[in-house]
């Protein structure tokens, strides 16, 4: 495998590690292509919790909806490596949440996926969208260090 230095930043505030299970393999014997997608919720719903804006316990306070998912797949992930998630919110917007995130080794020293996920803002009694809350992004600028995100 061949080795490339990441795209997004190189060190992110939050990594989930990932444990490759024998039923993420597909026909090809490497990890399919949904399996990758579910690492990074995996990683994205621990990011919530470390970050402060979502306690795992209730889905009320969650209200969040996917909106757009890319993922660039660069390298195969087999079975029994050891695989990390690095996953940070880039920007936030009046009712969205721009996340980017990068499977790698669990040293960072190979990239396997990476891309963006898009959450929206959801009120799930009303059924539409909402603004992002003030709360969220005051939690967000301070795991994230930066400011722009309270704008």
């Amino acid at each position: 495998m061949t080795s490339i230095p990441p795209s997004y930043p190189e060190k992110f505030n939050f990594y989930a590690s990932i444990a490759v299970r024998y039923a993420d393999l597909d026909p090809q014997r490497h990890v399919n292509n949904i399996a990758v997608l579910e690492y990074v919720e995996t990683a994205r719903t621990g990011y919530y919790q470390a970050s402060g804006i979502w306690d795992g316990k209730t889905v009320e306070n969650m209200g969040m909806v996917v909106a757009s998912v890319k993922c660039d797949y660069v390298a195969p992930i087999q079975y029994g490596q050891a695989v990390r998630v690095g996953i940070m919110v880039s920007q936030i917007g009046s009712k969205s949440l721009r996340f980017r995130f990068q499977v790698e080794d669990a040293r960072g020293e190979a990239v396997f996926a990476r891309g963006e996920v898009v959450m929206v803002a959801y009120d799930q009694q009303a059924g539409h969208s909402r603004p992002v809350p003030e709360e969220w992004r005051r939690k967000l600028a301070e795991f994230e260090h930066r400011e722009d995100f309270l704008a």
